[in-house]
């Protein structure tokens, strides 16, 4: 029989418990304790005595060992794992801050500074995830924190997965949901593999919502929600917040694509995009302390080491905003340098724009659309070419008609690289 957790319960002779539960997450119980060794408060997260089995012991131990392998700032250290009378506990760092959820729950939409600087944290853990080959696959909200020196921890790893170990790669869903409608991936509803880019869809709803104060996807029945997320367009935020950078809007909607070649590469290319704009930040009364200034010191230094192996910087500055000759010249020698997947974002970044000023069938949209495609050819990415270029058929048809010289050439070209990709 279990044993009954109550206020004051010591674990081990050395972790007290305080005067109630914080709250209940996912499978587990939170409490607030004292670590009456070392004279520190922390978090101890019990399995809930309700839902206890062989699979949510297994679930829970296994959460606190992929937690404790991401060592990362960003994430909460694990100080020990444990049981107390038959019911499991893990020892957590103690966060003094407030969920995502929370603050835009109290602040509504946020500045798009502080939105460009949670990003852009969250992306730094996403890359030290990904050197571990860990997906979180629970990114959202109310699985990030932030702290009252303005940092930020992303919490949660229940359903995280390691890439080629089995020990962490599978999970019995016994009772529980594999995400949450809105933040998972389509990939994940449809129970496809996972990767890294799983996550980015996460990241990309999280800051649609910060942006605007509302889910991606909202419905009257999570129904109405999930039809809206697998079969509508990825949404964008500056359509109900046109003071929105463009570039802003540009990542958020890429991170949202259905298909994971879609978006982004890596969380490198969303850090590039986010880190410039996290500047001048405002204060966020109730929230932030002076804690931060102890912060800021440290961190700035750790910022001014060098990478050993820096990833490739994005180009500076943005399609909207400079001149479009520029832009274009820009574009064409990011392709011919080889860098054919900055150059498609590139060109992807021009079409819209020009979509925003002359309407979907300028032809300069289709232009740069057709040479974004074009770019994913020299990657081996035939599959994500040909969708592009088939929207594209479609598009030209409808505009030109059927027999059009230009609908000619582009189904031959459709049909050459299809041939391509068979071969």
């Amino acid at each position: 029989m279990l044993g009954l957790v109550v206020p004051g319960t010591s674990l081990k002779d050395r972790y007290r418990l305080g005067r109630f539960p914080l709250a209940h997450k996912g499978m587990g119980e939170v409490w607030s304790a004292q670590d009456t060794l070392l004279d520190r408060a922390v978090i101890v997260k019990f399995v809930d005595s309700a839902m206890m089995n062989v699979d949510a012991v297994r679930r829970f131990r296994r959460e606190a060992l992929l937690t404790a392998r991401l060592d990362h700032p960003g994430v909460p250290a694990v100080y020990d794992l444990g049981e107390h009378a038959g019911q499991p506990y893990v020892v957590l760092q103690k966060i003094n801050g407030i969920t995502l959820t929370d603050l835009v729950a109290e602040q509504g939409p946020l500045p798009i500074g502080w939105v460009a600087a949670i990003g852009a944290q969250v992306s730094s853990v996403l890359l030290a995830a990904r050197q571990i080959g860990l997906v979180h696959r629970d990114i959202k909200p109310s699985n990030v924190m932030l702290d009252t020196s303005g940092a930020v921890k992303v919490l949660d790893f229940g359903l995280a997965v390691i890439r080629d170990d089995e020990r962490y790669s599978r999970i019995t869903q016994t009772g529980q949901s594999l995400g949450t409608v809105g933040y998972m991936a389509p990939e994940q509803i449809l129970g496809e593999h996972s990767d890294h880019r799983t996550d980015l869809y996460g990241l990309g709803a999280t800051l649609f919502d910060l942006l605007t104060g509302r889910p991606p996807f909202d419905g009257a029945t999570t129904l109405t929600a999930l039809r809206h997320q697998m079969g509508d367009p990825p949404p964008r935020p500056a359509q109900l917040r046109p003071e929105i950078p463009a570039t802003v809007d540009d990542l958020v909607h890429t991170l949202l694509a259905i298909h994971p070649e879609d978006r982004p590469a890596t969380a490198a290319e969303v850090y590039a995009v986010l880190a410039p704009l996290a500047h001048e930040l405002p204060p966020i009364p109730g929230v932030l302390t002076d804690t931060a200034e102890a912060v800021q010191a440290y961190a700035a230094i750790v910022g001014r080491v060098p990478h050993q192996t820096r990833p490739t910087p994005a180009p500076t500055g943005s399609p909207v905003g400079l001149d479009l000759e520029q832009s274009v010249k820009q574009a064409e020698q990011l392709h011919a340098a080889g860098e054919f997947r900055a150059a498609a974002r590139r060109w992807r970044q021009l079409a819209e724009q020009q979509a925003r000023l002359h309407g979907d069938d300028h032809p300069l949209v289709f232009d740069f659309r057709l040479r974004a495609a074009r770019a994913h050819v020299p990657l081996g990415e035939y599959d994500r070419a040909l969708r592009q270029l088939d929207v594209l058929l479609q598009d030209r048809i409808r505009v030109d008609g059927p027999e059009h010289a230009v609908v000619v050439e582009l189904r031959e070209e459709i049909a050459q690289l299809s041939r391509q990709r068979l071969a």
